[in-house]
């Protein structure tokens, strides 16, 4: 059952949650439908009971309560998207009433559900490509998770029950988070349907891997323009510094990524100003360091480093430097030159002596046979 402790008369009142006693409680149900455009159709459906689990569908008091708190639910809603809504793409379709709408809760915390017909209905179409719960793995697979907002603003409430459709959309993957939570109750005909009956069996995330190959990635803004304006590194710890150039301030990310670690820091400029981050026991040998702020990439760096405390920018590994070596190596092949230069002037010079005595044994020989003669 939702714990939505919403007083009859303050149901949007967030301050006196915790302090009041409900006049009843509402049984909260979902049921969003994944397009292949990248939009999901979200209809948050609810049903007023009494606290001793009599229905209140149609009580006009309740109905007045409800219908004033329809922007509080609708932020709940979008919240299971965004965690940041002013970047959040949305449409607000219809508050209806559905006379025959089926919703369930487990009333009495029993672990039985129980069926309420009817139900107030806000239907909400949220853009996907503008949400920062979604993640992209290549051209056309997705990582789209669903948060249950409720459980995050209050650890008393939850989803009781969602379903999920995909729609033109393939699912390839799936899971939820925590992982010691209930797993889904079905999942056939290209739906899905937890059934929660209580906090510690709900997921706070549900997490679908999502091939749409007509979803055009948006993502998240960038806040800010910045770059890295310099990087220092020893002793296994960088200390970068980040700029902002612009005239706006907000949030950046920077990121150090190598063979074997992985760090991040979430940091917040102000306009034109600049901000040292640390990253320490970070080890490696080649380092991807990268600049973002909402989804766009503003900088990146790539180092190599040598004996573990000289880092140098490059695009590619850098070979040892062998300088030492040559250095050493000059008067070793020096020598071998000269000796090389001094051999082959005693072989011109030999050949040439053998060369002039042979023609004058040749001079001998002839004027002697003509002598003979």
């Amino acid at each position: 059952m939702n714990r939505f402790h919403l007083l009859a008369v303050l149901i949007s009142t967030y301050a006196v949650l915790t302090y009041a006693q409900p006049s009843y409680w509402i049984a909260l149900n979902y049921k969003v439908t994944f397009s292949s455009d990248g939009s999901a159709l979200v209809e948050a459906m609810l049903h007023p009971f009494s606290l001793d689990g009599n229905s209140l569908f149609g009580d006009a008091r309740v109905e007045r309560d409800l219908n004033a708190s329809v922007r509080g639910i609708a932020n709940y809603t979008l919240l299971m998207f965004s965690d940041n809504l002013k970047l959040l793409s949305y449409s607000l379709l219809s508050y209806e009433k559905r006379l025959h709408e089926t919703v369930m809760c487990d009333v009495a915390n029993t672990g039985v559900m129980s069926s309420f017909k009817g139900a107030y209905v806000l239907s909400t179409l949220v853009y996907l490509n503008t949400s920062n719960y979604v993640r992209k793995l290549n051209a056309t697979l997705y990582e789209v998770k669903v948060r249950d907002s409720f459980t995050s603003m209050d650890v008393r409430s939850w989803i009781d029950v969602i379903h999920f459709c995909f729609k033109n959309v393939r699912l390839r993957e799936f899971r939820w988070e925590p992982p010691f939570a209930r797993g889904p109750k079905s999942a056939e005909d290209g739906c899905m349907l937890w059934e929660n009956y209580n906090e510690q069996e709900a997921p706070d995330f549900y997490v679908f891997i999502l091939e749409a190959p007509s979803f055009e990635y948006v993502g998240e803004p960038p806040e800010i323009s910045a770059v890295i304006s310099n990087i220092e590194y020893g002793y296994n710890r960088f200390t970068v510094t980040v700029k902002n150039t612009g005239l706006t301030s907000g949030y950046a990310y920077v990121r150090v990524v190598s063979n074997s670690s992985e760090q991040a820091r979430k940091i917040y400029l102000s306009a034109r100003a600049s901000r040292e981050v640390t990253f320490p026991n970070i080890a490696g040998e080649v380092f991807i360091i990268e600049l973002y702020s909402g989804s766009e990439l503003l900088d990146n760096r790539t180092f190599t480093t040598y004996h573990g405390d000289v880092v140098e920018p490059s695009d590619t590994v850098k070979p040892p430097d062998t300088s030492d070596k040559q250095q050493s190596t000059m008067p070793s092949v020096t020598v071998i030159l000269i000796v090389t230069f001094i051999a082959v002037i005693l072989i011109i010079l030999v050949l040439t002596v053998f060369f002039k005595k042979s023609r004058q044994q040749s001079q001998e020989n002839y004027s002697t046979d003509v002598y003979l003669k």
